[in-house]
């Protein structure tokens, strides 16, 4: 657990930003997003989603920032039941959802509808309306990568025009654009009538 930030003050929230990552981009992303936040004022403590205790809550959490990475077409097991589990409750307090994915240029409408094809199928399945969605796109870490799963990216980016080169390492995340969906979650969060603690999970 990272927690970030100062004692809340009014106008600015106390924020749980839970990730799922297998290579590091969505952690990445999510300290990126973390520091804008925290600069507006806003308190963030940080989790991987698969290091939560059993009995976590969302308890003392006003906002909520989930943030997933597809790998091989799929979000991680554990993020998906984290937020089906709390889907009721998130559906009542300011929450958002980034989801990480592909291996192309932001501007590639083809990677913008796949990416969004995968937000809408994970949302329909864990019955959760975030406030807010963001899509970015992700990287290539192919030295990280174990044999097969080197080669079945490899495969899967030779087939939609990407980088095969297993020797690189490949990024593709517009951070200007993760700054910016940053900034304008922190002031609308900035304004946001924080829920009460306790409830339903």
């Amino acid at each position: 657990m990272v927690v970030r930030g100062q004692v809340t003050r009014e106008g600015t929230m106390r924020i749980l930003a839970i990730f799922g990552s297998d290579h590091g981009q969505a952690e990445t992303v999510a300290h990126r997003i973390a520091a804008t936040l925290e600069r507006l004022g806003h308190e963030v403590t940080i989790e991987r989603g698969d290091r939560l205790p059993r009995d976590f809550t969302l308890d003392g959490h006003e906002g909520v920032l989930v943030i997933g990475s597809v790998h091989v077409g799929r979000y991680h097991g554990y993020l998906r039941k984290f937020v089906a589990r709390h889907a009721a409750r998130l559906g009542r307090m300011p929450s958002a959802f980034v989801s990480i994915s592909g291996a192309l240029p932001e501007s590639d409408l083809a990677w913008r509808a796949a990416a969004m094809a995968y937000v809408q199928r994970f949302l329909a399945s864990t019955g959760w309306t975030p406030s807010r969605t963001a899509v970015f796109a992700g990287a290539l870490r192919y030295p990280r990568y174990d044999v097969l799963t080197r080669f079945i990216m490899k495969q899967l980016s030779r087939r939609i025009g990407a980088p095969t080169d297993t020797s690189r390492e490949f990024e593709f995340t517009d951070w200007a654009a993760v700054d910016r969906f940053a900034a304008e979650l922190g002031a609308a969060w900035s304004g946001a009538p924080q829920a009460a603690d306790g409830g339903a999970a």
